[in-house]
């Protein structure tokens, strides 16, 4: 997409791309500071809240305990060079330990959104074998293309108060 495009049209192409595409890719670090890449079945909610399930002792799942803050993505992977067009967040991730009412949207938002049946939620407390997160971002871009000679640049384009509207 050109830089040219609108606001606007930027906004509703990434409204798209983030109903379209399941998995948000997370980019975390553990406490030596050594970066981690994990794509994960998500969903979200009304306010770009992302939230999904996973194993408590995941890589991903251990950095987010130790560390919360995330970087993100969302994109087709299938793209040819030089048509991809992704959806940027950062923000903060953290685990949902207790029941309660960011727990059960948790749950509401990650299997009913996607038409699964709603999964008992001792399931992600306790003893269970994952844990609800969510992913809260404080920024999201897009990118455009600038071009520059035969070719272009990757520029990105913030979005955030413009998604959120």
């Amino acid at each position: 997409m050109q830089i040219s495009s609108s606001i606007e049209e930027l906004t509703e192409r990434a409204k798209q791309v983030l109903n379209q595409i399941t998995y948000l890719t997370l980019a975390t670090v553990d406490q030596q500071g050594q970066p981690w890449n994990s794509p994960v079945y998500s969903s979200f909610d009304e306010d770009y809240t992302f939230y999904w399930s996973s194993w408590i002792e995941n890589q991903h799942s251990q950095n987010i305990v130790n560390n919360g803050r995330v970087f993100a993505v969302v994109y087709d992977s299938r793209a040819v060079s030089g048509e991809a067009f992704g959806v940027y967040f950062q923000g903060v991730a953290e685990v949902i330990e207790a029941e309660n009412e960011i727990f059960n949207k948790a749950i509401d938002t990650i299997d009913t959104k996607r038409g699964k049946p709603k999964r008992d939620k001792k399931y992600f407390l306790d003893s269970g074998p994952r844990r609800l997160f969510r992913f809260i971002p404080t920024t999201i871009w897009v990118n455009v293309k600038e071009p520059y000679e035969n070719s272009f640049l990757d520029k990105r384009v913030d979005i955030t108060q413009e998604i959120k509207q």
